[in-house]
């Protein structure tokens, strides 16, 4: 029997799966419904013989720049095709970030089989390792805080 792979919208109904897959990877972020784009609307799943495999997420920005992240896969498969599934799946995230009006497309990753992947696809990958720094809590805290007090003015730079 021929396997059948299926790209399609995440849907709402996946977001306790995907948050079962990420909290398996004890390494992982696991972000909350906000932190996703569209309120985790805006990604793609693939499936094998109707069954999810793995998803990631399009960001947008307000320039010609997407940004693909949280990309995550049943961690209980074990199958040949698990690299052939995940390649498909950043190939379609691409597509669907150019299609929606990115000329750059970016995305960061520690896993050294997603570089490979990406290498596969013809992309461009930096040799030089990063690191993430990100404040979201914190800064998100001190943000609200001056709203409350009246002090967060950071808008006025670029009111007319």
């Amino acid at each position: 029997m021929k396997e059948k792979y299926n790209i399609r919208p995440v849907w709402v109904e996946d977001a306790e799966t995907l948050v079962k897959w990420w909290e398996s990877y004890d390494h992982m972020l696991v972000p909350s419904q906000e932190l996703l784009p569209e309120n985790g609307q805006m990604g793609l799943a693939i499936e094998k013989d109707g069954r999810m495999m793995a998803a990631a997420f399009v960001y947008l920005t307000n320039s010609d720049m997407g940004y693909i992240d949280f990309l995550v896969s049943d961690p209980n498969y074990k199958g040949r095709d698990r690299f052939e599934i995940i390649t498909m799946l950043i190939e379609a995230c691409s597509e669907l970030a150019v299609e929606l009006g990115c000329r750059i497309i970016w995305a960061m990753t520690t896993y050294d089989s997603v570089i490979k992947r990406c290498e596969k696809l013809d992309h461009d990958v930096l040799e030089d390792k990063y690191s993430l720094i990100y404040t979201h809590h914190k800064a998100y805290k001190n943000v609200v805080k001056k709203q409350k007090e009246g002090k967060a003015n950071w808008l006025s730079l670029f009111e007319s």
